[in-house]
């Protein structure tokens, strides 16, 4: 990129090509970083990740205040929202709502790779929950992801009260 410039904007906010930013994805897997917030504007994030065969992905989650839509390129998604649990197949997309409970996982015998849009933006989360990850060894103290989960709008549930956590459950 050139002085002035940001991803996916040319000179003058001319649209340009950008293959995204690359970092060590929570779960193990490399994430991409498509749109980031200072992209959009704030608007929206827009983030690459996919899952091993049979990753159990990440703790339960919400948002309070983030919508987030998931969009498979490839493979089988298996989704738990609330109560209910959807599989989605390369094409098919699904909305989670702010304030509901759920977790992106792979319950299939082959590899899942996936679009997540989420707005507000939550890309820098990701950055600062895959540092805490790394620091840790693939298992940080179940107090330090409720700490970042608050700062950050991704509220854990069913974690443990201490201990560690172990969210490097699959391998790239």
């Amino acid at each position: 990129m050139q002085a002035g410039e940001s991803e996916g904007a040319g000179r003058q906010g001319e649209p340009a090509a950008y293959d995204g930013t690359a970092i060590a994805g929570p779960t193990g897997q490399q994430m991409v970083v498509k749109v980031s917030g200072g992209a959009s504007r704030g608007a929206y994030s827009l983030i690459e990740y996919q899952h091993a065969p049979g990753a159990a992905g990440p703790p339960p989650h919400l948002h309070r205040e983030h919508e987030e839509a998931f969009y498979v390129l490839d493979g089988e998604l298996t989704l738990t929202v609330g109560s209910a649990t959807v599989t989605l197949s390369a094409g098919q997309s699904t909305v989670v709502p702010r304030g509901v409970v759920h977790q992106p996982r792979n319950t299939s015998s082959g590899p899942v790779r996936f679009l997540f849009l989420n707005s507000p933006p939550m890309d820098r989360f990701f950055v600062v929950l895959s540092a805490l990850v790394a620091d840790a060894g693939g298992q940080p103290p179940a107090e330090r992801l409720r700490e970042l989960g608050e700062q950050y709008d991704s509220i854990f549930v069913d974690l443990p009260t201490a201990g560690p956590v172990s969210m490097r459950n699959e391998h790239p």
